[in-house]
């Protein structure tokens, strides 16, 4: 069967065409192999602070419940199994006193501190992993009692002095550590007033009491006090 000269024109300008494709395809490929990634396209690198706070009691001390009223929290976000810390996020956009749209994130925070109405009155706005000083110097996260002395000055004294708070070890220092909890500890900082807490059950006499409150106390038929 015979192949006609238009027929072959056509299927030697179509391998023609693959190879100039496949040619400038491997060509554009080395180029960019070779081509260093502009500085702008790397992530910066950002250090990931530890939820630095203080341990909750003695090791040694287990007849004492020291559980914080708050589980110890840093500022981290905790999401499919994964913790960011809040740079790795909020770097890709700016601050802002205002959102117009709906945050992605935080959809569960409800802001009820107060007057202080703004995430920036308490976050640092470019450094998301610190909080902020009135000046704009920034707050380490060990530090937190700093930022909530901004506007709890006389809570923040009576904490230093142990009389706001809870303490854990023992009171003469020459025995022993002593560790005190941070407010963020016992207080949400987002809404820090504590919740009414549902009552504990009636106590429940046992039944062999003599004269348990509310049964009746009248003697029985037929008792009599003559011998």
């Amino acid at each position: 069967m015979s192949t006609s000269p238009g027929k072959i024109r056509m299927i030697l300008a179509l391998a023609l065409c693959a190879t100039a494709g496949v040619i400038l395809l491997a060509k554009g490929a080395g180029e960019s192999a070779a081509a260093p990634a502009p500085d702008d396209a790397k992530l910066p690198d950002v250090a990931r602070p530890s939820a630095s706070q203080p341990v909750t009691g003695l090791v040694g001390g287990t007849h004492l419940d020291k559980t914080p009223p708050r589980e110890t929290k840093g500022l981290d976000l905790v999401k499919m199994g994964w913790t960011y810390n809040c740079m790795e996020c909020h770097k890709l956009f700016p601050a802002k006193w205002h959102y117009d749209r709906p945050m992605n994130e935080h959809k569960d925070l409800k802001l009820d501190h107060g007057n202080n109405r703004f995430c920036l009155n308490c976050h640092h706005p470019t450094n998301r992993n610190a909080f902020v000083d009135y000046d704009g110097a920034e707050i380490a996260q060990a530090n937190v009692v700093e930022l909530c002395a901004k506007c709890h000055g006389t809570t923040y004294r009576d904490w230093k002095a142990g009389v706001h708070g809870r303490q854990n070890g023992f009171w003469d220092a020459d025995k022993g550590e002593k560790t005190k909890l941070k407010c963020i500890q016992c207080h949400d900082p987002h809404s820090p007033k504590f919740k009414a807490m549902a009552p504990l059950a009636p106590l429940r006499y046992p039944p062999r009491a003599a004269h348990p409150p509310g049964a009746d106390h009248s003697e029985p038929a037929g008792h009599t006090d003559e011998p």
